[in-house]
C-alpha cells in the first residue's frame, strides 16, 4: 500500500466535498432558512484538511489494493463531515447516520424532513445524488488522474468496464448521462405538479436510487399516479447500467433487449409485480408494480404507510437482488444474482464429472472462468452471511426476526424502504445498519481491504 499517494487523493476527496458544500449555502441564502454557517464550516474544514493531505503528500500510481483503500476511506470520511449540517438539529449518531444514509444512497431516515430547514432537505438528496454517481468518478472528473491511477480509482467504486476507451472519457460520458436524466427528472416531475424544489431533489434521489422526499410519507405523500409513474421510469433509468445507457444513445436497442441482466430484470419485476398486486389489499395493482420497481432498483421510495406479512418477505428477495452492475443501483446486482443462480447447477455437474472434465460457465453468452466465479460465489456468501448476523443482532435488540431481516437488507442493499421506526432503535442498531449502508455501497471488498490495511499497520507498530 503507498500510504502517501492514499493520502494524497483522500485529501482531493475532500477537496471536492468542501467545493460542493457550498452549493447549499446558496439554498439556504435563497430560502433565508439560517443554515449556511454550518455549510460554511463543514466546506472550510474539508477544503482546509484536503487541501493540506493533497499537498503534504505525492500522488504516485496505485494498484487496485490503494485505490480500494482510497474508495471505502472516502466514504467514511466525507460521511463524517457531510453530517456537521445535521448537528444543527441533531444528536451526533443521528446525524452521522442521516449523512451515511445519503451518500450511500440508502435513504433511511430517523426524521421527519417536514421539520427541517430547505437547505438541509436538499443537502440530504443532493448527498444521494453524489453517492450516486461516486465521489472518486467526481474526483476523475474534475481533476483527473495519470493513467492507471484513473482505471483503479474507476475500479473502486465496482463499475466492472469502461464506455470508452479512455478512463476520462468514460467519466465524462457516464456524467452528462447521470446529469441529463437528472435534468429530465426535474422538468417530469415539475410539469406532473410537483412544486420546483421538491422536483429537484426528488429527481436526485429518483436518478441516484437514493430515496430522501420532502416528505414523511415518500411518493406517497402527493398522492399523484403521474409522478408515481414518473418516478418509477427515473427508478427504472437509475437501476440501469451506464453501459446500457451508452448503446441505448447510440441507437443499439439490441445491446438492451438481449442483455441477460435486462432480462432478468424484467422477468422478476413481471412475476413480482403480478404477486404483490395480490397480496396488497389497498389499491393491489398499482401498489404492487411500484413497490416491486422500488425494491429491486433499491431506491426505497413508498406509497403506503406500512408493509407487512408475506409482500414484507417477497421485498426482502428482491432487496437481496438489487439492480445492475454499473448502475447507481445497490444489491448483489443482478449480474451475481445470475451467475450465482447458474453456478449451483454448474458445480453439481463439475463435482459428478471427472476433475480432467471441462465444464464452461456461459452467461450473457461469455465464459466466466473459476476464479471469477469463485470470487462472485465468495461475495454472494459473504452478502448473506453479514445480512444474517445484522439480522440476529436487530432481533436480540428486540424486533421480530422478519422487521429485522428486513432493514438489514434494505441497509444492506441501500434501498431505504422501513418497517421499523429507526428514530428510536438503541444506538447500537443505528450503527450496525451504518455499518450496512457501507458495506453495501462499497460493495465488501474496499472495506475488508481497508480493515487488513489498518490491522497490519497496527502490527508493524507493535514491532
Amino acid at each position: 500500500m503507498n500510504i502517501r499517494s492514499i493520502l494524497s487523493y483522500s485529501g482531493l476527496v475532500l477537496e471536492i466535498e468542501g467545493i460542493l458544500s457550498l452549493i447549499p449555502v446558496i439554498v439556504s441564502g435563497m430560502y433565508q432558512d439560517g443554515m449556511y454557517p454550518f455549510f460554511l464550516i463543514a466546506s472550510i474544514i474539508a477544503f482546509v484538511s484536503g487541501t493540506i493531505l493533497d499537498r503534504k503528500f505525492e500522488k504516485e500510481n496505485l494498484d487496485l489494493g490503494s485505490a480500494m483503500v482510497i474508495s471505502a476511506l472516502s466514504f467514511i470520511i466525507i460521511s463524517v463531515l457531510g453530517a456537521v449540517p445535521f448537528l444543527s438539529v441533531l444528536h451526533p449518531a443521528d446525524a452521522l447516520f442521516e449523512s451515511v444514509s445519503g451518500f450511500t444512497t440508502t435513504g433511511l431516515s430517523v426524521i421527519e424532513p417536514e421539520s427541517f430547514a430547505p437547505s438541509l432537505i436538499f443537502w440530504r438528496s443532493f448527498t444521494q445524488w453524489i453517492g450516486g454517481v461516486g465521489i472518486l468518478l467526481i474526483s476523475l472528473l474534475l481533476v483527473g488522474s495519470p493513467g492507471i491511477s484513473s482505471y483503479y480509482l474507476y475500479r473502486a467504486e465496482g463499475r466492472p468496464e469502461k464506455i470508452e476507451a479512455s478512463v476520462r472519457g468514460t467519466v465524462k460520458t457516464t456524467f452528462m448521462i447521470y446529469a441529463i436524466y437528472t435534468c429530465i427528472g426535474i422538468a417530469l416531475f415539475f410539469s406532473a405538479g410537483m412544486p420546483f424544489f421538491d422536483s429537484i431533489v426528488v429527481a436526485f434521489s429518483s436518478v441516484s436510487t437514493g430515496g430522501f422526499t420532502p416528505t414523511n410519507n415518500s411518493i406517497g405523500a402527493y398522492n399523484n399516479p403521474f409522478i408515481e409513474v414518473i418516478a418509477i421510469f427515473l427508478m427504472i433509468l437509475g437501476a440501469t447500467s451506464f453501459f446500457i445507457h451508452y448503446e441505448l444513445w447510440k441507437g443499439n436497442i439490441k445491446k438492451y433487449i438481449k442483455n441477460s441482466e435486462i432480462r432478468l430484470f424484467w422477468g422478476l419485476i413481471a412475476v413480482f409485480s403480478l404477486l404483490l398486486s395480490f397480496l396488497f389489499a389497498d389499491n393491489g395493482i398499482k401498489n404492487g408494480i411500484f413497490y416491486a420497481f422500488s425494491a429491486l432498483t433499491t431506491t426505497g421510495f413508498s406509497t403506503l404507510k406500512s408493509v407487512s406479512g408475506t409482500p414484507e418477505f417477497l421485498l426482502i428477495l428482491l432487496m437481496i437482488v438489487g439492480g445492475c452492475a454499473g448502475s447507481t443501483a445497490g444489491g448483489l446486482k443482478l449480474v451475481r444474482a445470475g451467475i450465482a443462480w447458474k453456478a449451483f447447477a454448474w458445480i453439481g455437474k463439475k463435482i459428478s464429472l471427472p476433475p480432467e472434465a471441462v465444464v464452461p460457465l456461459k452467461y450473457q453468452e461469455k465464459t466466466i472462468k473459476d476464479s471469477e466465479t469463485a470470487i462472485i460465489m465468495l461475495f454472494v456468501c459473504m452478502y448473506i452471511g453479514i445480512l444474517f448476523i445484522t439480522t440476529f443482532v436487530l432481533s436480540l435488540l428486540g424486533y421480530s426476526p422478519l422487521d429485522s431481516l428486513f432493514e438489514a437488507a434494505s441497509a444492506q442493499g441501500t434501498v431505504g424502504l422501513s418497517v421499523i421506526e429507526i428514530s428510536t432503535m438503541p444506538v447500537i442498531g443505528k450503527f450496525l445498519l451504518m455499518l450496512n449502508m457501507l458495506l453495501g455501497r462499497l460493495e465488501i471488498f474496499p472495506f475488508l481491504v481497508l480493515m487488513y490495511s489498518v490491522y497490519r499497520g497496527v502490527l508493524r507498530t507493535r514491532d
